[in-house]
Formats: C-alpha cells, structure tokens, sequence
C-alpha cells in the first residue's frame, strides 16, 4: 500500500530479498576479507625486512686495530660508515691473543695469532655488526686487521 501512494520514478531504488541477501553476503565477505589482509601485510613488511637484511652496498672497510689491556672498541653506526657491517673479516697479526666481540663487551670469542674469522650476519634482521669491542690480556699488545662490509 505504501508503494501505491507515491509515483515511482526512474531513480527510485527498488530493493527485493534477493537484492538484500546479496548486499548482505558482500558486507560479510568484507569484513572476512579485512581480518585475512591484516596479517597479509604484515607479513609482507617482514619478507621486505628480509629482503633489505640480505641487500648491502658491497662496500668494504678495511681497518687495523691496536688492541691493548684496556677494553676499546669502534662504533659503525655512531662513527664511520655511520651504517652496520654485513660482515667481517678478523686477521689476528700477533703477536699475542686477542679478544673480540660484536655488539656486546661481555660476549667476545679468543682469537690466537695467526688466526682468521669470518663474522656473518647477512640474513640477520635486526642485529647486523653494529659495534666491535676487542682487548687484551694485561702487559699485551697485538694488532688486528678487520675488513667490513656493508
């Protein structure tokens, strides 16, 4: 009967139960649709984090360090390049041991003279070679050659 009062006119929108069941399911589907792409782009913030881990310049930054009783260290991202390490390449020339460590000054590896290693973090996220401590026992001296690179 409420139809019949007014004129229908061609801009008139004329709505069954069909048409509604139909809006319905769509309204629906995006609300399923917004709780999928949440996590979706997440994830996808993570895989470009990765991707940025594993990209570098491919510049190296070759140092030698004076290692002495005294705990002393080189800061890469406050100082020179002002950017993380990918890697490092350590070279204990002697004539004594050497402790180093990456990032941390309680957490350091021995190297004796002579001997050679390759600190990795090319897949690392979040931690990459940001500071390098290194010391020696008291009364020694000995140098190091590093090569970064970032």
């Amino acid at each position: 009967m409420a139809k019949d009062l007014t004129k229908k006119n061609e801009f008139d929108i004329d709505f069954n139960d069909s048409d509604m069941t139909m809006i319905m399911m769509m309204v629906m589907m995006a609300v399923v649709m917004s709780q999928f792409l949440k996590p979706m782009s997440q994830n996808m913030e993570v895989q470009t984090q990765i991707l940025q881990a594993q990209a570098y310049h491919g510049t190296e930054d070759p140092r030698v360090l004076g290692a002495t009783n005294l705990l002393q260290w080189i800061n890469l991202v406050y100082d020179y390049p002002f950017t993380p390490w990918i890697s490092a390449y350590f070279i204990n020339d002697g004539p004594s041991p050497v402790e180093i460590g990456i990032n941390y000054p309680d957490d350091r590896f021995l190297m004796n003279p002579g001997e050679t290693i390759t600190v990795n973090r090319t897949g690392a996220l979040d931690e990459k070679i940001n500071i390098i401590f290194f010391i020696c026992r008291p009364g020694i001296r000995t140098s190091i050659r590093v090569t970064g690179t970032f």
